[in-house]
């Protein structure tokens, strides 16, 4: 996924995206820095004494990046983005900072009059893309990224807090979420060739004695509340994580994060509850991978990574966000 975040110049778009960054653990892109390094130009602006970019190559660059993503630019709304944050400043506050940069007067007048016709709202609108603003006037970068870190979790693209799940929403995530099979040996046959991660203590233990080791898995060590004795002695790089019954907590989120970012398999040992993890392993997991868990007395939910997958993940955590 990609959040891309814009505005007119000296709205504070770096040093936000840079916090943000921080916040979410998403890797951060500057459109600027990278057109420098691969020199991606299509010519020069004699008038305004700068280098043209070359569009097209940048929107290539960024198509090779996998996993989450936060571009940075007064342009980055022109590349394809799942989120675009407008960040927005008083014309005044955008003369200071022209100030403090050293920009010449003609620039920053520009500048700020670019601000008052929003000029770049209007051309993130007509991307199609979802698009929100975030005032930074009189807020520090970081007050800035958490406002957008809220936004991205009001939009299902993250968790920035812990979130409770409300009582209507326990109901739909019973249901199953993607295909499901009477036993794990049909599950694993339909998930065979991916990258499989398992969200459960029986589930993952069945596929430890099938001899399929998943990317990475999520136990708690009760099944049904009780217990559960059997061990899986795979050697896996251990990471906990807090997650109360009847939360997602950010903790878990990030730790399926790190799961991802390993270069080993890993253990996500839940301190609580690890029955919501799939939800979150849903939306991060990444192409050629899949998510199994069980369900009470009706089976092993099997999902294939995909749009499909990412789509319906995100539209649940977006309907818990919303009752926050």
């Amino acid at each position: 996924m990609i959040v891309a975040i814009t505005g007119t110049p000296a709205t504070g778009k770096t040093s936000a995206a840079r916090e943000l960054s921080k916040i979410t653990g998403w890797p951060l892109v500057s459109l600027n820095d990278l057109a420098e390094k691969k020199g991606l130009y299509a010519g020069s602006d004699r008038k305004r004494k700068c280098r043209i970019v070359d569009i097209r190559a940048i929107r290539r660059e960024i198509g090779k990046t996998g996993g989450n993503l936060i571009i940075e630019s007064h342009y980055a709304h022109e590349i394809k983005s799942d989120l675009v944050i407008v960040l927005r400043a008083n014309p005044s506050e955008i003369r200071k900072r022209g100030s403090r940069k050293g920009w010449p007067k003609e620039k920053t007048e520009e500048n700020v009059q670019a601000e008052i016709m929003e000029e770049i709202l209007a051309e993130a609108r007509r991307s199609g893309a979802t698009v929100r603003e975030v005032d930074t006037t009189g807020k520090s970068p970081r007050q800035s990224a958490e406002e957008i870190g809220e936004i991205m979790q009001s939009e299902g693209l993250c968790i920035v807090r812990d979130l409770k799940i409300p009582e209507h929403m326990r109901e739909k995530l019973r249901e199953p979420l993607g295909v499901l099979f009477k036993d794990m040996e049909k599950a694993a046959r339909y998930l065979r060739g991916t990258e499989i991660i398992s969200v459960g203590d029986h589930v993952s233990y069945s596929l430890y004695e099938m001899g399929v080791k998943p990317r990475f898995f999520v136990t708690d060590g009760l099944v049904r509340r009780k217990p559960f004795e059997k061990k899986i002695e795979f050697d896996y790089l251990k990471i906990g994580a807090k997650n109360p019954a009847g939360y997602i907590t950010r903790d878990l989120w990030m730790a399926v994060e790190r799961a991802l970012k390993s270069g080993r398999p890993v253990r996500i040992v839940v301190d609580g509850e690890e029955d919501m993890a799939a939800l979150p392993c849903m939306i991060l997991a990444g192409k050629g991978m899949s998510v199994v868990y069980g369900l009470f007395d009706r089976g092993v939910c099997a999902i294939k990574s995909g749009p499909d997958m990412r789509r319906k993940g995100v539209e649940l955590l977006r309907g818990i966000a919303s009752h926050q």
